[in-house]
């Protein structure tokens, strides 16, 4: 947290369709160089929430904006005229990449040289400053939602709606924007609001994570909170349950990538980028062992030691929480393969998996202002 008042807050926030409330939302607030992440399943209202936060969806409750209640329509199109939207789809007129980024500063009064000077600039910090002078009607899928950030950066919103901005772009796209985005928003310092229904796209930009649940934020806090300690067994079965660790991704003297987790073991991980980091390790690739694995032409890398904390039935399997120095990693097993490791709570047991198992999702420290 900043430790500054919030830009938004939204209490008591419904939307009303035919006397049957769609969304809900208690509490929320948008913090300046903060990115906060709405994130849930298709169709449980994360769209919705955000046009009626940015003043477009008919709304019952109270919207405080810079401190000041949004009640009429003046206060509306004050709140609009100090945000910026940017949506799955790139929505970008019949004309040049400049001329379309400097809409916005064009409809805000600001002289056309001045508006190019500055569209010129956000295009540069998207990376996209060669295409100013392209048409956009003739950009690939990725260059036009770069340009269309461009377009909503500036005008240097006080708030930014980010409704999917990755969803429509290909493997590679995605990527590439989902990397500079967490740079290009820090160095903004704009509150974000970002609609995801893609958890590792949540773990990867989130500063706080809000999750909904048919059309109620069921769960607000700290994006690594929400994701270790779900409160509610919707957003426990859309997590999928996997364990979250978070640690230092650093390159071993033999070129391989570890996962060095505070107080903990040293894991083997996929390849990524040095810094700080945190990976999910999904149930199904955790092996139980009742004695580690030969050394020789072994896949499962890791093997750590803990005790088994708990037992649930999952469907025809077990799931098994073992407890390793801190940290809870969970394994799918059958009835039979529980029996014949002799498994119990505060029986100890071996938890081994692949490196490529553990996928670290960077979070930089101190990206945001």
């Amino acid at each position: 947290m900043t430790g500054e008042p919030p830009v938004l807050v939204a209490e008591g926030l419904r939307v009303v369709r035919d006397g049957r409330t769609v969304v809900a939302a208690d509490r929320l607030e948008l913090r300046r160089g903060e990115v906060h992440v709405l994130l849930g399943r298709n169709g449980a209202g994360k769209s919705t929430l955000l046009r009626a936060l940015d003043g477009l969806e008919p709304a019952a409750g109270r919207l405080v904006f810079e401190g000041r209640e949004v009640r009429s329509a003046a206060d509306r199109r004050a709140l609009r005229r100090r945000t910026a939207a940017v949506f799955q789809r790139p929505y970008l007129l019949d004309a040049s990449v400049v001329d379309n980024v400097a809409t916005g500063l064009r409809l805000r009064g600001v002289a056309r040289r001045e508006a190019r000077r500055r569209a010129a600039a956000a295009l540069d910090r998207l990376g996209v400053a060669h295409l100013a002078g392209r048409r956009a009607t003739r950009l690939s899928g990725g260059e036009a939602q770069r340009v269309s950030l461009a377009r909503a950066l500036a005008v240097e919103p006080a708030v930014l709606f980010l409704d999917e901005p990755l969803a429509s772009l290909d493997p590679p796209a995605r990527r590439g924007l989902l990397e500079d985005l967490r740079d290009v928003l820090g160095d903004a310092g704009a509150a974000v609001l970002w609609v995801t229904h893609d958890r590792d796209e949540a773990l990867a930009v989130a500063d706080t994570v809000s999750f909904l649940d048919g059309g109620a934020v069921s769960q607000t806090g700290p994006a690594l909170e929400v994701f270790t300690h779900p409160r509610t067994t919707a957003l426990a079965e859309f997590l999928g349950l996997d364990a979250y660790l978070e640690g230092v991704v650093e390159e071993a003297p033999d070129g391989q990538t570890l996962l060095r987790l505070p107080g903990g073991p040293v894991l083997l991980c996929g390849e990524a980028p040095p810094g700080p980091a945190v990976a999910c390790l999904p149930p199904e690739d955790v092996v139980l062992l009742a004695a580690p694995p030969p050394a020789h032409g072994a896949s499962l890398r890791n093997v750590v030691w803990g005790k088994v904390k708990a037992v649930g039935a999952v469907g025809r399997l077990l799931r098994v929480v073992v407890a390793v120095d801190g940290l809870e990693v969970s394994a799918l097993v059958t009835p039979a393969a529980y029996e014949d490791l002799g498994l119990a709570v505060g029986r100890r047991v071996a938890a081994a998996f692949k490196a490529s198992a553990v996928h670290p999702i960077p979070r930089p420290g101190g990206r945001r202002p």
